[in-house]
């Protein structure tokens, strides 16, 4: 874990870097140029696109009160051999039974005082949560795919997001550094 958080911290010093020599840069060659850099494989060039991105909105993020975020999660993250939550119209609803990581982020988040938490088995749900309750940020766990499809049609300059990408994704069981979502869900310069 120390070596992904070094290497996190690598990328996202690169991508201030880059950032600051070519605000002319699209999104692809800014994280094109971070990954040549750095000799990255593929696995990192996808977390490489996904922070450029974040680096995009991070400011205005950041000064969107707790109460007007949602968060979102992938149902993946369950633990699919034991979980007992059940689905209804906002998705799966997490019982905190500990045997995934799913329960902890969302009691983070509740705690921080978010105004919304879903576990949602994809990017076409994202979008219909979005559009009913119309939050002002969102902060989104997913693999690269999913994160590519929301970015694509649900973040904006006017709704700011930050997402992390799964450390190990697959569409079952899958993994994420809870810390590095912790710390996303906590980013606020308040007023």
């Amino acid at each position: 874990m120390a070596m992904i958080k070094s290497m996190n911290q690598k990328i996202t010093n690169t991508i201030a870097t880059v950032i600051d020599k070519g605000s002319h840069l699209s999104v692809a060659d800014a994280a094109e140029i971070v990954v040549k850099k750095l000799g990255l494989t593929e696995e990192w060039a996808q977390y490489t696109h996904v922070e450029v991105i974040n680096q995009l909105y991070i400011n205005r993020f950041k000064k969107i009160p707790y109460k007007e975020r949602i968060l979102f999660l992938p149902h993946c993250l369950r633990n699919s051999k034991e979980c007992k939550a059940t689905y209804d119209e906002n998705g799966l609803q997490c019982k905190e039974c500990g045997k995934c990581s799913i329960g902890e982020i969302k009691k983070y988040a509740e705690n921080l005082g978010y105004g919304g938490v879903y576990v949602t088995p994809g990017g076409s749900m994202v979008k219909k949560v979005v559009k009913e309750k119309n939050p002002k940020a969102v902060v989104g766990v997913a693999c690269f795919n999913e994160i590519m499809l929301v970015k694509d049609s649900v973040v904006t300059s006017k709704m700011p997001g930050q997402a992390v990408k799964l450390l190990k994704d697959g569409c079952v069981d899958t993994k994420v550094d809870i810390d590095a979502v912790k710390e996303k869900l906590k980013m606020f310069e308040g007023e």
